[in-house]
């Protein structure tokens, strides 16, 4: 189901103020920027217009200073050293970027970042206003100078309103941008608001993933359960959702005079083929004694070969993380299933592995750490070489921290 798609709002803060009002720079910036083409240009009442091609399709956007006050809410992804934070505090203003995403809403999402590193090499951070959230400058750096466009769920930000007899509403920010509705889960509980928070997330990827999109009230397969059944999804418009709950809910109509009141469906589960033919839903906490059982969420392949593509473009990190005997170094591997279940669309499974060393700069010896669900002749503890084009995903263990690819901003501070 397509919604009326909203701009996509950005501000960044700047290190130096004095960038702020260095306008002829950001233009010889903009003109001599690698991976966009500027075709034309302008500037009115203080805001600069460009008009852009990337990757062979015209964008627009726009530029212009802002009036900037630390929000109460905002969620913060990444980690900030205490004088960052001192500095955050002490801004007061900073560059809004803004513009209109087209179908391609990663591309979009990215090229957005590489606008801001553009105009502004030297931030303290950004905040994506349309997802809530907040980012930390050297990140978006190290984002906007890759080939691999950051992960989905950047483009969201899901938050969680309790109320004081811990019932939790979760909702998201930021699909709209990308003409995908809202996404809401509400009946949840300090207990089983964790699971639902991977539902909705879940949810979220795959309609943004769908090459057709979904509409309302379709099926949506997002997990397979560990008794083997599928876990199918499904969203409805708030406000017939809110016609299944008690009027008083958390994020029932008195919570929306405000907000979450347009372009918005709450999550649902159809839990048979039957409740589906004959248009029942349910809420999907009918599932909340066996979602405790570590289900299977789905990604989808164009996320798996994302996750690939940073990992690979990345793997100097954690070839330098593993020449530190204090570190730790998992991989993930794609393993060939057995043909019983790659005739099923699953040609492979994703496992880690714990390192044991770099043998060379194609090739790795490692120890799987799991049993297989759907590979057969390799079990938990066993040895093996294996290619470095295979590694899908990878995790440096640090005496401080856990890191990913995503993460590797932090390890080049």
């Amino acid at each position: 189901m397509s919604v009326e798609r909203e701009k996509s709002y950005m501000l960044a803060i700047p290190k130096d103020p004095q960038d702020l009002i260095d306008v002829e720079g950001i233009f010889e910036r903009l003109a001599f920027a690698e991976d966009f083409i500027i075709k034309k240009h302008s500037m009115t009442e203080g805001t600069i217009n460009i008009v852009l091609d990337y990757k062979g399709r015209e964008y627009s956007a726009d530029f212009y200073p802002y009036d900037f006050k630390l929000p109460e809410f905002y969620r913060t992804a990444h980690i900030f050293n205490d004088v960052d934070i001192e500095a955050i505090e002490k801004a007061d203003a900073g560059i809004a970027v803004d513009m209109f995403f087209d179908e391609n809403y990663m591309d979009s999402y990215h090229l957005q970042l590489k606008l801001i590193d553009t105009i502004l090499p030297e931030k303290i951070a950004v905040f994506d206003d349309s997802a809530e959230k907040i980012m930390a400058g050297d990140w978006v750096k190290m984002a906007a100078q890759s080939m691999v466009a950051p992960a989905p769920k950047y483009l969201f930000t899901t938050q969680a309103v309790s109320d004081e007899s811990g019932e939790i509403w979760l909702h998201t920010h930021g699909l709209n941008r990308c003409a995908v509705t809202e996404l809401e889960i509400l009946d949840s509980t300090r207990d089983t608001y964790k699971t639902h928070y991977n539902i909705i997330e879940t949810m979220a990827k795959r309609l943004l993933d769908a090459e057709e999109a979904f509409d309302e009230k379709d099926p949506v397969f997002i997990a397979r359960l560990s008794n083997g059944n599928d876990f199918v999804a499904t969203f409805v418009n708030y406000a017939d959702a809110l016609k299944e709950y008690p009027e008083n809910i958390l994020g029932g109509a008195k919570d929306r005079t405000d907000g979450h009141n347009k372009n918005t469906s709450v999550v649902f589960t159809y839990p048979s083929k039957e409740y589906f033919d004959e248009g029942r839903f349910v809420p999907v906490s009918i599932y909340d004694e066996i979602l405790e059982d570590n289900p299977i969420f789905m990604f989808s392949n164009a996320e798996t070969a994302r996750m690939k593509a940073l990992a690979g473009e990345r793997i100097g990190f954690a070839v330098d993380a593993a020449k530190n005997p204090e570190n730790t170094v998992l991989l993930k591997i794609g393993l060939e299933t057995d043909s019983d279940y790659s005739e099923n669309d699953m040609p492979y499974e994703h496992i880690w592995f714990k390192l044991i060393k770099f043998e060379d700069d194609r090739s790795f010896t490692a120890e799987l750490t799991q049993e297989p669900y759907y590979v057969k002749g390799i079990h938990t503890g066993d040895t093996g070489k294996y290619a470095l084009e295979d590694i899908t995903d990878w995790i440096i263990y640090t005496p401080e921290r856990a890191v990913t690819p995503d993460d590797a901003y932090l390890l080049k501070r």
